[in-house]
């Protein structure tokens, strides 16, 4: 009998411990690292200042490709190169949310700008295509994994600084693109020979419809085939995902709906299309969220996708779950009004990407310079409200 009561008193005891170790793993990990996540996403407080600072002494310094290593000469030429496009995006949006510091964010987007038209920086992409992309622009090589990204940043310029040395570029570009795009059977352009992603697409389209927001120019009739055929045909009908690789040949996919290639094109697009990003994003939430302990993630490929394992688009993916893809939901959880999502992703962001804050900078120290980078431009990402606000008070 005594012995039964030790036994009974010992097992209650055991269960209370456990769960009070249950409840506090569930609340109190994820609650400590999403503590910051109300105040980024009403972009109160400095933390979003100390992103820009770390990002503008990172565009200050000389970086190359043996920064990066990704195993691929190609792909480490790709980071250097999204390093600086991101940040340049990141100091646009600074600009819009800071308007007191506008002319400083300017400033940075331009360093971001001239490092992006250096030779070292454009190898990349002349490597692949055997011209380069600038001095080719009356040739048919589209070159969209530099000409479509950089354009967006050009005309997002454009729109914070009106004419400035970088605008006969920025018309030149436009101009390429979109000749490019009409003549393309499958209006998409080819990112490298022979290679189609709807998502460098959505960058290209988006920096045209920007460009006019920013210029007045009107290629209406242009993008509205452009996003048609992105909807109906480039848009998996089943989830609402974007593919991630189109046969350039029939307009076909050539790969499955994926989260990172969608969670990157709603960014892009809704600098022009605010509905059509925003239906992608409803797609990415039913089909891709999901989290554990209160940790949000986004899966890179819908459930119907089993034993998939991503590439270097989707970067590590583990039990489903991929980086980039929940990286890159952060923005659309802001451009989109959608402070939960955007709280349980942050959460993830902190524990995953390890943040250190010196000196006034903040530093995603995990992440790497392309890690960096990619967090200031989606934690900085403008709603659409605040991005159409702006366009208005701007007369655009």
């Amino acid at each position: 009998m005594f012995k039964n009561k030790i036994t009974l008193k010992s097992f209650l005891r055991l269960t209370v411990l456990s769960v009070l170790f249950l409840f506090g793993l569930y609340f109190i990990p994820h609650n400590w690292c999403a503590r910051e996540a109300v105040r980024i996403f009403h972009n109160k407080g400095d933390i979003q200042n100390r992103m820009a600072a770390q990002a503008e002494i990172l565009v200050s310094n000389e970086i190359g490709r043996e920064n990066f290593k990704t195993g691929s000469d190609l792909f480490n030429g790709e980071w250097l190169f999204g390093t600086y496009m991101m940040s340049g995006m990141g100091f646009g949006q600074m600009a819009v949310l800071c308007p007191d510091r506008k002319e400083e964010y300017c400033f940075a987007m331009e360093k971001c700008i001239r490092q992006i038209l250096s030779p070292a920086v454009r190898e990349f992409d002349k490597q692949s295509w055997q011209s380069d992309p600038v001095d080719s622009l009356n040739s048919d090589h589209d070159h969209a994994a530099y000409l479509g990204y950089f354009n967006l940043l050009l005309s997002l310029h454009r729109l914070l600084k009106g004419e400035s040395e970088y605008s006969e570029l920025n018309d030149r570009i436009t101009v390429a693109l979109a000749r490019r795009l009409d003549k393309s059977p499958v209006l998409l352009l080819q990112t490298y020979p022979g290679e189609y992603y709807p998502v460098d697409n959505c960058a290209a389209i988006a920096s045209i419809g920007l460009y006019d927001k920013a210029t007045g120019k009107d290629h209406s009739e242009l993008l509205e085939r452009c996003v048609f055929r992105m909807k109906n045909d480039y848009t998996d009908k089943k989830t609402g995902l974007l593919y991630q690789c189109i046969d350039g040949s029939n307009g076909e996919p050539a790969d499955l709906p994926r989260g990172s290639g969608t969670c990157l094109g709603l960014y892009f697009i809704s600098f022009m299309d605010a509905e059509f990003s925003k239906s992608l994003y409803l797609s990415v939430k039913r089909e891709l969220r999901g989290g554990v302990l209160g940790f949000g993630g986004i899966k890179e490929y819908p459930s119907s996708c089993k034993g998939e394992r991503g590439d270097i688009d989707s970067g590590p993916v583990i039990f489903g779950y991929g980086l980039s893809a929940t990286g890159f939901a952060i923005a659309g959880t802001r451009i989109h009004g959608d402070s939960e999502m955007f709280r349980n992703l942050y959460a993830t962001a902190y524990l995953c990407g390890a943040p250190h804050d010196a000196d006034g900078k903040r530093n995603f120290v995990t992440g790497g310079h392309i890690g960096n980078s990619i967090m200031f431009a989606m934690m900085t990402a403008l709603s659409k409200d605040e991005f159409a606000k702006f366009c208005e008070r701007s007369g655009k």
